[in-house]
């Protein structure tokens, strides 16, 4: 179940969205795993899991939900090899910053300004240390590219 909450008026929160999943077997979902989760401002959801394949390979994903189209969700393999830390949106929500334990940073763009098809365009690491926090940066011009 995700139960999703946002700021309301009066520093309350309304329930903004709540969806039921399939269940999976123990097996395949990696509960133990720490999710990241970000909401952009054209109210898409990007969360992530891991999968693993009955050969015990682990795919880390990354899932685009649209909150006006719940019953499409978007499944991205993210080729990160360690753990997703963290998931941020750019102040125009077409765009996505995924960091991973291993400091692997991996920047997602909409292809052909569809929320259904996702590209890297770009990346790099940060080697040392795991990437707790992203940002992006805006200047006096408006906002810049994330890395």
């Amino acid at each position: 179940m995700c139960d999703l909450r946002r700021p309301a008026a009066g520093g309350m929160m309304d329930l903004a969205y709540v969806c039921e999943w399939e269940k999976w077997s123990k097996s395949t979902h990696c509960p133990s795993v720490p999710l990241a989760c970000a909401w952009s401002c054209r109210n898409l959801i990007a969360f992530t899991m891991d999968l693993r394949s009955d050969d015990q390979d682990l795919t880390r994903m990354i899932h685009i939900l649209d909150t006006e189209h719940p019953w499409d969700l978007h499944s991205i393999p993210s080729e990160h090899q360690e753990a997703i830390t963290c998931l941020e949106w750019d102040q125009s929500g077409s765009r996505l910053l995924s960091a991973d334990a291993d400091g692997q940073i991996k920047c997602w763009s909409m292809a052909d300004h569809l929320a259904n098809s996702w590209e890297s365009s770009v990346g790099s690491l940060v080697e040392g240390d795991p990437i707790v926090a992203l940002s992006w940066l805006a200047g006096p011009h408006g906002p810049r590219r994330g890395l």
